[in-house]
């Protein structure tokens, strides 16, 4: 009876690092550095979902170790070696028998809004409603910093006319795609990038981006404001992420 071979050994954290980097290079990264157990990557002002999954899945088997953020103001892929990450908690389910609170009534009051702005030109289906709903709802109940910070300040549903390729991918001031979900990022919080993926759903990260551009300066309904202890880390540097998804069919 022939052994087994044995388990290859894992890359060393130096190693890894530098196949992160390699990938980060194809994305327009800024500047990848290693310190500390922690390999660190300065994106540009904005970055596509596909090139935050296509970092993360580099990082292959430390994906739960991976964290959005900004640092000094630019926007930061990091993947912590040293972090122990949770269990995954599963996403809330949109009409489960549940006690109803004022997060999930001003969710469905958004979406009514928007119904009711809905023509049947604009093909926005019920699925796609109710999918937008369920990612807010994981956004708003689930997602927390890597300390347990609250993650969201403020969050947006809105339609918007296509124009253009309609696509996210293109650039924040020019952005008209169909449902779109919006969320303001707390300034400081890493942000585990799995959980972020996953409270948003599939529908919801086909097609979307994170950029720090100032928000006064993007398309009309994407102004979302910050609570006053955000605008303070603001004032000192920080930075908040805005986070732009278009719900899928």
């Amino acid at each position: 009876m022939t052994e087994a071979a044995p388990a290859a050994e894992p890359p060393s954290r130096q190693a890894q690092h530098e196949t992160i980097s390699k990938v980060a290079s194809q994305h327009r990264v800024e500047q990848s550095s290693f310190r500390n157990g922690v390999s660190i990557h300065r994106m540009p002002q904005s970055v596509t979902f596909g090139s935050l999954r296509a970092v993360m899945a580099s990082a292959s088997g430390n994906e739960q170790r991976c964290f959005v953020g900004t640092v000094d103001g630019k926007i930061t892929l990091s993947v912590n070696f040293n972090y122990r990450p949770p269990p995954v908690p599963p996403r809330p389910g949109i009409g489960k028998k549940r006690g109803r609170d004022t997060t999930e009534e001003a969710i469905d009051a958004a979406a009514e809004r928007v119904k009711r702005g809905l023509t049947a030109a604009d093909e926005v289906t019920d699925a796609m409603i109710t999918e937008a709903k369920q990612a807010l709802l994981s956004l708003l109940t689930r997602l927390r910093g890597a300390q347990q910070e609250k993650a969201v300040e403020s969050w947006a549903l809105s339609y918007k006319k296509p124009d253009g390729n309609g696509s996210l991918s293109s650039s924040a001031g020019s952005m008209r795609p169909r449902l779109i979900l919006s969320a303001r990022l707390t300034p400081g919080v890493a942000v585990p990038l799995p959980s972020l993926f996953q409270a948003l759903g599939t529908r919801c990260t086909e097609d979307g981006m994170l950029t720090t551009q100032d928000s006064n300066s993007l398309a009309n309904g994407f102004n979302l404001p910050l609570s006053e202890q955000a605008q303070a880390a603001e004032s000192h540097g920080q930075r908040a992420l805005t986070l732009f998804a278009t719900v899928c069919r």
